[in-house]
C-alpha cells in the first residue's frame, strides 16, 4: 500500500465514478481500476461494490476512507509547510499563467509584489489549457492565475473579476461582420476545443457546452491560444475568449465579436488549498490591493463572487 493508491481511493470515494475520478487524478480509468483491485487485495477487504449502474462504498470501505483523508491530510499540511520553508529559504515564487493572465493588472501585481517583497526571486511559467491544475498539484507553480470554471477540493481559488466574453470568428466568415452575436448563432458551429488534460468543465464552458446540453462539433483540438486563433483563422473553427484577450491576441484571420448572452469570464488566483506560505499570502494581499485601486484598467470588469 502506497499513499498514491490512497488517493485515489479517497478520489473515487468522493466522486462514486471511475471516470470522473480518473479524469481528476489525470491516470486512464483502466489504471485507476488495477491500482484499486490491488489496494484492495492487500488489505483483504472491499472498499467499494461495483455494479454495472454505480459505484459505492462498503461499511468497512467508509471506515478505511475516512482514516485515509486523515492521514493524507496530515501529510499534505505537513508537505505544505516544509515546501514553503524549503523556498522561503530559497527566495523564490513560481508562478504560472495562461493565456492574457490578469490583463493590464498582471504588470501592476507583480510590480508590488517585487516592491513589498524584495528578497523574493519571481519564477514565471506559461501554463496550457491541459496542464493549470496538474502544475499546481506538482508544485511545478506555487501559484497561478487562471480563468474559471475549475472544480477542483485540492485548490483554493480567489476569484479577482469577471468580465464579458467574446466569439472568435474567422475572418473570412459571414458572421465575423456582425455587430453582436448570441449563443444560438454559434451553437452548430465547429469549435477549437480544449485537448485531453484539460478540465472536462473548463473545456465545455469554452465551447458553449453547458448551453449546448451536448457535445460540440470539434473543428481541432488546441492546448494555447495561439493554436486556437490558428484553427479559427485556417481552420473555420469558432471560440469564446474574455474580452480581455481581444486586447493582446490579434490575429489578421480572427474577428472577435461580442457575445450578447454568454455567461461572463471569471479570473482566479489559484493556490494549493491549505498553502499559508508568507509569499503566497504577500500575493494574495498584492492581487487586493491591486483590484481596490486599478480594476478600472479593465475594461467593463466587475468584482466578482464566483467561487
Amino acid at each position: 500500500m502506497d499513499t498514491k493508491q490512497l488517493l485515489l481511493a479517497t478520489r473515487l470515494a468522493e466522486t462514486l465514478h471511475f471516470g470522473k475520478a480518473a479524469e481528476i487524478e489525470n491516470i486512464a480509468q483502466s489504471g485507476l481500476s488495477a491500482q484499486i483491485a490491488k489496494l484492495e487485495s492487500e488489505l483483504g477487504f472491499r472498499l467499494f461494490e461495483r455494479t454495472s449502474h454505480r459505484v459505492s462504498l462498503t461499511e468497512a470501505g467508509q471506515a478505511f476512507i475516512d482514516q485515509a483523508r486523515t492521514l493524507l491530510g496530515s501529510m499534505n499540511n505537513t508537505i505544505l509547510e516544509c515546501r514553503a520553508l524549503a523556498e522561503n529559504s530559497r527566495g523564490v515564487l513560481k508562478l504560472g499563467f495562461f493565456g492574457d493572465a490578469a490583463g493590464e493588472l498582471t504588470h501592476l501585481i507583480f510590480t508590488l509584489f517585487q516592491q513589498s517583497n524584495p528578497g523574493i526571486r519571481l519564477v514565471f511559467t506559461e501554463l496550457s489549457m491541459t496542464n493549470q491544475v496538474q502544475a499546481l498539484i506538482s508544485g511545478k507553480v506555487d501559484a497561478a492565475l487562471v480563468r474559471l470554471p475549475i472544480c477542483d477540493p485540492r485548490l483554493e481559488l480567489d476569484v479577482m473579476f469577471d468580465e464579458p466574453r467574446v466569439a472568435a470568428v474567422p475572418a473570412n466568415h459571414e458572421m465575423a461582420h456582425a455587430s453582436i452575436l448570441t449563443i444560438s448563432d454559434l451553437i452548430e458551429q465547429p469549435f477549437a476545443v480544449a485537448g485531453e488534460g484539460a478540465p472536462t468543465e473548463w473545456a465545455a464552458y469554452w465551447s458553449l457546452g453547458s448551453e449546448r446540453h451536448e457535445a460540440c462539433r470539434i473543428g481541432a483540438y488546441v492546448q494555447s491560444i495561439p493554436e486556437s486563433l490558428a484553427a479559427v483563422a485556417y481552420g473555420g473553427a469558432f471560440d469564446t475568449f474574455p474580452l480581455t484577450a481581444t486586447r493582446l491576441f490579434s490575429h489578421p484571420g480572427v474577428r472577435y465579436v461580442p457575445l450578447a448572452d454568454a455567461p461572463r469570464s471569471s479570473l482566479a488566483l489559484a493556490t494549493l488549498a491549505g498553502n499559508r506560505s508568507p509569499s503566497v499570502r504577500s500575493l494574495r494581499r498584492c492581487v487586493a490591493e491591486t483590484l481596490e485601486s486599478s480594476l478600472s484598467c479593465i475594461p467593463e470588469a466587475r468584482r466578482s463572487d464566483v467561487a
